[in-house]
């Protein structure tokens, strides 16, 4: 499934090339338009640490403008990523690890633009592995801390290494009320793991119809990178479906199709103020996973950046 999917990856991220009407790039000053950030843990879902035990992510969104849509131009939106992800294994009945150890950090680009009534997002990341990234020894000191049990796997966690990650997305807004919004979407990824995915999903209430949506790479929970100053709240859900490949992080393991299914609360009090809580089901990632999880997802924003 290798090439076929990775040609399909490339083919959803081939970019439209335009123009802004009276204006060249050069005339154009690029400015910081927004942060987004989210916190995934399993502690703070069903309260275990296994499989996709905790991730983080922030993003810089660098732009000359925002006008509640991606503009059409390719280079004329970008996003610069960066994110951290614990993959632990859980205990099976004879007493070994279902999965290795996996500690992830990953640096990447993406760029936004409208193609029509479709949103896109086309980038890639690099994803460095294993005991250098540190997160190893930072969730065993975390965990000795507040007096957990010290993290499974890590003395047998997968070794160094670095990774081309390729990922693109096009979602369709569809805007039937004004206090809905629903977003079906296709993506695709090759690289580190190759995935499919097809889902959707809908956003009700007063606020985050105009904002530029991001993903998190592991729950799939949309969050706000660009928000306008409005208060209020709004209630996301969504689910997919994913079609895998290989993945570099399930060495021996027999890979399983994906499905995730979420919904989440954004609200806003104050134009500075944001905060979000979700929940998010993963179901079984790989044969020998006895059940699935639940993961937590936590944004606090305070106005600093």
């Amino acid at each position: 499934m290798r090439l076929p999917l990775a040609a399909l990856t490339v083919a959803i991220a081939l970019p439209v090339q335009a123009e802004t009407p009276g204006k060249t790039r050069a005339e154009t000053q690029a400015k910081t338009l927004g942060w987004g950030r989210i916190f995934s843990n399993d502690y703070i879902g069903d309260g275990h640490d296994r499989w996709r035990s905790g991730s983080f992510a922030l993003s810089m969104i660098r732009g000359d403008a925002w006008d509640g849509a991606p503009p059409a131009g390719p280079d004329a939106l970008l996003e610069l990523r960066f994110r951290s992800e614990i993959l632990a294994p859980a205990r099976t009945r004879d007493g070994r690890d279902d999965r290795p150890y996996a500690g992830l950090l990953a640096f990447g680009a993406f760029g936004h633009q409208s193609l029509g009534p479709i949103e896109g997002s086309f980038g890639g990341e690099v994803i460095a592995r294993g005991p250098s990234t540190g997160l190893s020894e930072f969730q065993e000191r975390t965990h000795d801390i507040l007096g957990f049990e010290p993290p499974r796997g890590t003395d047998r966690q997968l070794g160094d290494a670095l990774h081309l990650h390729a990922q693109s997305e096009v979602a369709w807004p569809l805007r039937p009320d004004d206090r809905l919004t629903l977003r079906p979407f296709l993506a695709a990824e090759a690289g580190s793991e190759e995935l499919l995915r097809l889902g959707a999903d809908l956003v009700w209430g007063g606020i985050g119809h105009d904002a530029l949506w991001l993903r998190d790479p592991v729950t799939g929970q949309p969050y706000r990178g660009i928000e306008a100053p409005e208060t209020g709240w709004a209630v996301t859900a969504g689910a997919d479906w994913a079609a895998v490949g290989d993945s570099v992080f399930l060495p021996g393991r027999e890979e399983r199709d994906r499905t995730r299914a979420r919904a989440g609360l954004h609200w806003q009090p104050a134009p500075e103020i944001r905060l979000f809580y979700g929940l998010t089901w993963l179901s079984e990632e790989f044969a020998g996973q006895h059940e699935a999880q639940v993961l937590g997802s936590l944004k606090l924003e305070f106005g600093l950046w």
